[in-house]
This record gives C-alpha cells, structure tokens and sequence, in this order.
C-alpha cells in the first residue's frame, strides 16, 4: 500500500506527549489531525497539511483504508471490517492497515503520533521491473471462482494490466482497449486484468464497454508485481512469463503500451511494434518525391 522508498529523520518531540510511528500497533486509535484536507479523484487521494505543506498520495485501496479511520475505531477493528468486506487474508489486511498508519502517522497526519521528515524517491516506486524479469507468483481466483496463478500467463504474449471497476483513468482507457482486442488476438497477445472489487461490479463495467478479456481478481494487493500501484498500469508478458516491456503507468502510458503491442507504434516501453507501416509510409514519400521530379 502507498509504498515508496524513504528515508526518516526524526524531529525533537517532547518526551511523553507523542508516540513514535514504529510503536503502533493493532491497539491503537487512528485519529486525523484536524488540519488534514483531503482531495478524492477517481477513488484516489491526496492528503494535505497546510503550513508544513506535507503531501501524502494515497493510491485506491489506501484511500478505502483512510477512509475506514473514524477516529473511534481501532487497526485491528479497521483491519477486521475490510478482510470481512472484500473477503481477504485477515492478517495480510491487518498488515497492510498498520503499516498505512505508521506512514500516516511518520508524515503528521495522525494526532498522537511523532513527526518524521520524509523523503519520497518517486522515481524507484514507479521504476517498474527490469525487461526479461519473471512475473512474481500469485494466486488468483477469476470471475468464475476458478483458481488461475502466474503460470497462466505462460504459453503466450500477454497485456497484463492492473485494473479496477471504480477507476476513472481505468474507464477512460477501456473503448480503446475493446477497438484494439481484434489486432491483439491477431498478433497473439491475450489481454488479461488484475482486478480489485466484487465480481458483479467488474462484469458490469466489462458489459458496459463490451470488454471480453480474463480477469483475475485481486484482493488486498496479492498480487506482487503490481503491489502498492495506482490504477491503470500495464507491462507485455513474453510466452515464457517474463516481462517483455516497461512498466506502463496512467491514462497516458497503458494505451501506448498496447497500441504497440498492437503493432500500431514503432517502439512505446520496451515493447517492439510493427515497423512495417513506418517504412511504407517512407516508401510511399520516396515514390511521391520521384514522381514529383519527373
């Protein structure tokens, strides 16, 4: 959840009036500092404190986490309310609730809590895998109930994209995935969806934009290659499992990722479109220009 590599530098607090965030745990009440505002788009937020102007991004499941915090209830409630909710691993859940408020609570969001300096690298959250990198395990139900794992992905190119029902940039993106499946299949690439949410809601917003692709359903970030991400992101599967692209992140980079893998563009990420249609065009330039001079 909300992972990013950070270093901490702890400010003075006077002894006995705040607690250190490494010292929460499934007992502890977390209450939001009044001066907090908070901004949701498309099921993600940004929270601020105006003064010292600390900014914290909370990608959709955090933001589901925060929004649990009523000030009244404690981790080990919020943790049990969310595994019953979305039927999840009660204790990767309550994992995943206590270490989203020790960073709430490092950035000066929570009451009670020491202030930490910290120091986001933004660039290594979103560095993606290497090219040639195998898909980390997992293990998966799809909309059927079916188990599928990492090793379903193997056999052929796959477009593995992280998804959900409730996100906006998701939506946005969704025609042009459907107008591209065609080229996709003719080019052997299956598309396949790392989803959150409950099967109906995924098969509604599937039906609304005719959308025939696999989903694996995700619950409580299991799935590794994709953990702590926002929503959409993407990379290109090779045949033998191993990512054959970049990581593609946002409305901007997905599409460009799998107009490439549907050999509408030179080169996006790593992956290799058709460069056929390229050197036609140069070809017909070339023809034009000579004709021209006669």
């Amino acid at each position: 959840m909300a992972v990013e590599e950070r270093t901490y530098v702890l400010e003075e607090v006077a002894d006995g009036e705040e607690m250190f965030a490494d010292d929460i745990d499934g007992s502890f009440v977390p209450r939001i500092r009044p001066e907090v505002n908070g901004v949701e788009v498309d099921g993600e937020a940004v929270l601020v404190i105006e003064g010292p102007w600390s900014i914290h991004w909370l990608n959709q499941i955090s933001t589901i986490v925060f929004n649990e915090m009523d000030g009244v209830s404690t981790v080990d409630q919020i943790a049990d309310q969310l595994s019953r909710a979305f039927r999840a691993d009660p204790e990767v859940v309550r994992n995943d609730v206590l270490e989203l408020t020790r960073q709430l609570g490092r950035g000066g969001f929570l009451e009670g809590v020491a202030v930490e300096e910290v120091q986001y690298n933004a660039s290594a959250a979103f560095e993606g895998l290497p090219i040639g990198t195998a898909v980390p395990p997992f293990e998966l139900s799809d909309l059927t109930g079916r188990t599928v794992t990492h090793e379903d992905l193997q056999g052929q190119q796959t477009l593995l994209v992280n998804w959900s029902p409730v996100c906006g940039f998701c939506g946005r993106i969704a025609p042009e995935i459907a107008e591209l499946r065609p080229k996709l299949r003719d080019r052997g690439v299956q598309t396949v969806f790392i989803s959150i949410g409950n099967p109906d809601e995924i098969n509604k917003q599937l039906g609304e934009f005719d959308l025939d692709v696999p989903v694996f359903v995700q619950e409580a970030h299991q799935a590794e290659i994709f953990y702590g991400m926002g929503t959409p992101a993407a990379y290109l599967i090779d045949a033998e499992g191993k990512t054959a692209s970049n990581l593609a992140y946002g409305s901007d980079q997905v599409p460009t990722l799998i107009r490439a893998a549907a050999g509408l563009s030179e080169e996006t990420n790593g992956a290799k479109g058709d460069k056929k249609s390229s050197r036609s065009k140069k070809a017909a330039g070339s023809e034009k220009r000579a004709s021209d001079r006669k």
